[in-house]
């Protein structure tokens, strides 16, 4: 029993597919028998009422020939068939005369009188005598059972206006009945015959019709298991051929996801590795110098504030690391937003430059400083984020250049079809940065092993990008070694009308 509810439950679709089947079919079938017999049924009474009618008119017309011209030895002759009609067919044949006419058939050419009629008998008489041919059917307390009746006029004389009587035929059903149960057990006989061959057929179908959804488990499945291949779908125009298609579509971006998701992960661990790596080296050296401290093997108050200064350096270090992944924390957080407002680029470079002056001033550094005279250059942004984007580029460009160098900072405006575009550029004369590292300088924790960058965190220009990112700007870079760098960035500029709006 287990087994059997097992092979159920395996071959749902498949059993859900073949019972609609089934019920479709059973309910046409019974559908169809019910009409056709009610239809067999009905017409099969019909033909045998128009039968009779025929029959009765051709008894009546010979009946009204032979009393119209009185041959009274021809009629019994006539009646005698008659009686043989009734004795073979079962059919009671009732010649009765019309009393009210002006001419009635006279008793010689009757067989039967009105007195013994029945109420139903006479009614269907009556409309033959009004020149009617008529015809009833219902249960006869007679007889017993359900009758036949069915009348005609008879005529003798053509231009008579009235009949003269009628012939009126009672069949009994029982024989026609009999003739309607024999059709409807035939009927139904092959109605379950066609049944049973159709579950056959219905079987196989149903198999057929799940198959391909057995393939499409198959392939969600495969799916499951994290097997993301494509799969070979030969027809894409069909319903079940989109379906595998969405698939396909489906496995490729679960493919992707899974290589975002190891590349990720790599990122993470690579980033904890960073993290570690770059807090360990300060935290050893604090804890040697304090060991060192405490341990009282300095010798000298002039070593010991020596030591206390590098102690202080090394937590310097540690907090600026911190601060600056705190920063690209939020940067990178989707969350995250920035309060923007109209800023004016040539206020931030007046600060930026006023900075970098002092940052450069031990190295005798130059600033020359190319930048539109008399117009706001506004943008939507946050003022103390691009101030920090920019001075992170100074702060490099300072870093790397030479003694008496010069930074040179351009800002300059484009009109293009639907904005006007500010276009800004910091170029050192430096040592540059060798063609192989351009791809990388954006990442985290990369670092140039140059003296110059001892101290730096390697994460500086990726806050820089993020910050241009948050503000829908762009930052590119160009650096030839020996000759020096340049960093340019985009920003779209918003309209006086604009900042006016966003201040109200």
């Amino acid at each position: 029993m287990k087994r059997l509810i097992c092979m159920f439950r395996r071959n749902d679709i498949v059993i859900r597919i073949y019972l609609s089947f089934i019920v479709v079919l059973a309910v046409t079938v019974a559908l169809i028998g019910i009409i056709f017999m009610r239809l067999y049924e009905t017409n099969y009474m019909r033909s045998y009422t128009k039968t009779l009618s025929r029959q009765c008119s051709v008894i009546a017309g010979r009946v009204g020939k032979l009393a119209q011209k009185d041959r009274k030895a021809r009629f019994s002759r006539y009646s005698a068939d008659i009686d043989e009609l009734q004795r073979a067919d079962e059919i009671d044949v009732w010649i009765v005369s019309n009393e009210k006419a002006a001419n009635p058939l006279t008793p010689d050419y009757t067989n039967a009188d009105t007195e013994s009629l029945t109420d139903e008998m006479y009614d269907v008489l009556d409309k033959a005598f009004r020149g009617q041919t008529a015809h009833s059917s219902n249960f006869d307390k007679v007889y017993g059972m359900v009758i036949l009746r069915i009348a005609t006029p008879i005529y003798v004389d053509e231009n008579d206006k009235e009949a003269a009587g009628a012939v009126m035929m009672v069949s009994m059903l029982d024989r026609q009945q009999m003739g309607v149960s024999q059709g409807k057990y035939l009927l139904t006989l092959s109605a379950l015959l066609a049944m049973l061959i159709s579950c056959i057929i219905a079987l196989g179908a149903s198999q057929y019709l799940s198959r391909p959804i057995a393939r499409i488990r198959k392939d969600i499945q495969r799916l499951v298991d994290g097997d993301y291949s494509d799969r070979n779908t030969v027809r894409r125009d069909t319903q079940l051929g989109q379906l595998e298609s969405a698939l396909d579509e489906l496995a490729g971006r679960l493919r992707q996801i899974n290589e975002e998701r190891e590349n990720l992960d790599h990122v993470r661990q690579d980033f904890f590795a960073n993290v570690s790596h770059e807090l360990r080296t300060p935290i050893t050296v604090m804890r040697g110098y304090s060991e060192a401290l405490a341990d009282g093997v300095v010798a000298g108050e002039e070593q010991e504030q020596e030591y206390y200064q590098r102690i202080v350096q090394e937590c310097q270090g540690m907090e600026r690391l911190v601060g600056d992944l705190f920063i690209l924390s939020k940067m990178q957080n989707p969350d995250f937003k920035i309060e923007k407002e109209p800023i004016s680029m040539i206020q931030i470079f007046s600060d930026v430059v006023r900075h970098g002056r002092i940052l450069g001033k031990d190295k005798g550094i130059e600033f020359v400083v190319d930048m539109p005279e008399n117009e706001p250059c506004l943008i939507m942004g946050d003022y103390d984020r691009l101030r920090q984007m920019f001075l992170i580029i100074v702060d490099n460009a300072v870093k790397f250049s030479e003694k008496n160098g010069r930074i040179e900072i351009f800002l300059m405006r484009k009109e293009q079809k639907e904005s006007v575009q500010l276009f800004v550029q910091i170029k050192d004369h430096g040592i540059g940065i060798p063609e192989e590292q351009l791809p990388y300088i954006f990442e985290k924790f990369y670092t140039s092993k140059l003296r110059q960058n001892q101290n730096g965190t390697g994460l500086g220009l990726m806050i820089a990008k993020q910050i241009a990112k948050r503000h829908d700007g762009d930052i590119s870079v160009e650096s030839t070694p020996g000759e020096g760098t340049t960093f340019s960035f985009v920003f779209t500029e918003c309209s006086v009308e604009d900042a006016e709006a966003q201040s109200m």
